[in-house]
């Protein structure tokens, strides 16, 4: 990844920029400086790629909010974390933004302990008003004058917990500013009645915002989100003469200055690979050359279900991309539905469908899947209802954040009775997983699925699955049993031991509950056992195989590996694996500290 040199040409910005600078830039000059922003913002995605489109339509309102709000005093929460660069480049961290998406570098969203102007680590949508009114009551318990302000996308604002805060703002008497940031899209358009009341708001027009006067808002707008200097003088208006909850509301493009590359994309547009800014074209080398993702074969699995099968409905959570459904979604729209950013409402409505005759499916990120943890054990669970959901990945979330991590799905998921939990071995097997789960469904079942290619896939010399027969070690075996994105580095591991002349059966397991059989009775004839996830130890897998050995009061050796209870930085799965040392190498060398006797053994 090349770093990109300051453009010399800039008359205002410059590579250590803080907001101190930025308020000795006159009003007149807003203009000319926000274009050298987007100029510079461009340039700096187009090599690191990330989070392109939301970023470009933020500029003017990031550095109006700036230039008349005194942060970190004053706070500002992102509803979405991915809109942070702009805030980076203006508060002295354009160098950090050139190392986006780098291992053990600064991630392209706020981080608490990277600046003081970062006020919460965040990521997904839902959290901004809750966080601000709890910020804006505290000012005034403290007796200060400072200001809350919470920006959020019209895309945000069906969020439950959204809504459940909105509630609580209309009776509040806080300093408090809420920044609609509408640009009628979250990745895809938008969906449902706020979309089509927002989208009925009209800049310059009368009687806007009914919906929120008639609660007793104090409603502004709509604006010309990209109209820095007006931008300016509204929110100096309201941080000098209002001292309870505001509702600005802002109309911006998103991808503004790339409108091309949004017409052709709006995945890519929302978030891109590095790019030529000419052509759009993709740039950026593959560390996966000459594979696939996982979520094609999602996409093409879910087809032939739903062409098979005219009743099935298709939910997701505004993340149809990200799971491999655009296609699905533009050739069975009659079938699908985008709820928009609402996991828990398209867990219970896809129940509804459960409870009228029909098998839903519901596909989401396992990443935000724990918002709906108690629709799924309340709602789905409880009444026993034929649900496929269908989560995308799981384990480690790459080189986007901290927040985008769901390692602990295992954890969380296999406390809850009547829910099926399974773990496809391969991209080729979770194609196959789909259509055989679906056409058997009978209850809540979830397939999990980590972001990966199939250059990682296992050679799958043998599962667990009941119909694969394999001669049945014998008591006294050792057995390594992998999860998920672990069978492949489970299959080296096999292979570095047997070069020193250890032998262990190695087996990637597919259905994590209920236990199979075979699963069981291997377990039973083995004396060390070895378990690999791309998850947390407590509750995990690994756990679960101490808990069957425990209850078969057998005296079998369980050494586990996955990842500490702690929150893991971004990165790539080479790195993240061998700095936490659960790579094949790192798991050797602690076999061989802790089990020396393996290396011993006559039965080798």
């Amino acid at each position: 990844m090349t770093l990109i040199d300051l453009d010399n040409s800039y008359k205002f910005f410059k590579e250590k920029f803080f907001p101190s600078d930025l308020k000795k830039i006159k009003i007149n000059d807003l203009v000319d400086f926000c274009q050298e922003l987007r100029n510079e913002l461009t340039r700096i995605v187009s090599v690191t790629g990330g989070h392109i489109g939301p970023n470009l339509g933020v500029v003017e309102l990031t550095t109006a909010l700036y230039y008349v709000y005194n942060f970190p005093n004053d706070k500002l929460i992102w509803d979405i974390g991915h809109q942070v660069y702009v805030q980076k480049m203006l508060t002295g961290r354009c160098d950090l933004l050139k190392t986006n998406r780098q291992n053990g570098k600064s991630p392209g969203y706020p981080l608490r302990s990277e600046s003081k102007f970062d006020t919460v680590t965040s990521s997904h949508a839902g959290a901004s008003v809750s966080f601000a009114l709890g910020i804006a009551d505290s000012n005034k318990i403290h007796g200060n004058e400072y200001s809350s302000v919470a920006v959020l996308g019209d895309g945000s604002f069906v969020e439950g917990s959204v809504q459940e805060a909105m509630n609580h703002v209309a009776v509040a008497r806080s300093k408090l500013v809420i920044v609609i940031n509408d640009n009628g899209r979250a990745i895809e358009e938008n969906f449902g009645g706020y979309h089509e009341y927002f989208k009925k708001q009209i800049i310059g027009a009368n009687n806007t915002g009914d919906a929120f006067k008639s609660l007793g808002f104090d409603y502004r707008g709509p604006f010309d989100g990209h109209d820095v200097k007006k931008l300016v003088g509204h929110f100096h208006e309201i941080k000098e003469s209002c001292n309870h909850p505001v509702i600005v509301h802002v109309k911006t493009i998103k991808g503004k200055g790339l409108e091309k590359m949004a017409e052709n994309s709006p995945m890519r547009i929302h978030w891109n690979h590095a790019f030529n800014t000419k052509t759009f074209e993709k740039t950026e080398k593959s560390i996966f050359p000459g594979g696939e993702d996982n979520a094609n074969f999602v996409g093409r699995a879910v087809e032939k279900i739903l062409k098979k099968n005219i009743s099935t409905v298709l939910i997701t959570p505004a993340v149809r991309g990200n799971v491999g459904l655009s296609d699905v979604f533009n050739n069975f729209k009659e079938q699908s539905i985008d709820v928009s950013l609402a996991e828990q409402h398209s867990i219970t409505l896809a129940g509804g469908y459960a409870l009228s005759g029909l098998k839903p499916i519901v596909a989401m990120e396992s990443t935000f899947m724990a918002r709906a943890y108690i629709q799924i054990k309340h709602d789905i669970c409880i009444n026993n209802l034929p649900l496929l959901i269908i989560a995308a990945r799981s384990g480690h979330g790459f080189t986007d954040h901290i927040t985008h991590n769901a390692l602990e799905d295992i954890s969380y998921l296999r406390t809850i009775p009547n829910l099926r939990i399974v773990y496809p071995i391969s991209a080729v097997d979770l194609e196959r997983t789909i259509e055989e789960e679906y056409e058997n469904l009978s209850g809540p079942t979830i397939i999990l699925f980590p972001k990966a290619n199939t250059i990682e896939d296992p050679l799958v010399k043998f599962d667990i699955s009941e119909n694969v027969g394999k001669k049945s070690p014998s008591r006294g075996s050792k057995l390594i049993l992998s999860v998920g994105p672990q069978n492949r580095n489970a299959e080296l591991l096999q292979e570095l031991l047997f070069s020193e002349g250890v032998k262990f059966d190695q087996v990637s397991v597919k259905e994590i509950y209920p236990i199979s059989r075979k699963l069981r009775d291997l377990i039973k004839m083995s004396r060390y056992i070895i378990t690999l996830e791309e998850g947390i130890l407590d509750g995990g897998f690994g756990s679960l195989v101490l808990e069957l050995v425990n209850s078969m009061q057998l005296d079998t050796k369980v050494l586990r590996f996955g990842f500490d209870k702690q929150f893991v930085e971004h990165g790539t799965r080479a790195y993240i694996y061998k700095k936490y040392g659960l790579d094949y190498d790192s798991v050797y060398k602690k076999i061989k500290e802790i089990l020396p006797e393996v290396f011993k053994s006559n039965d080798n």
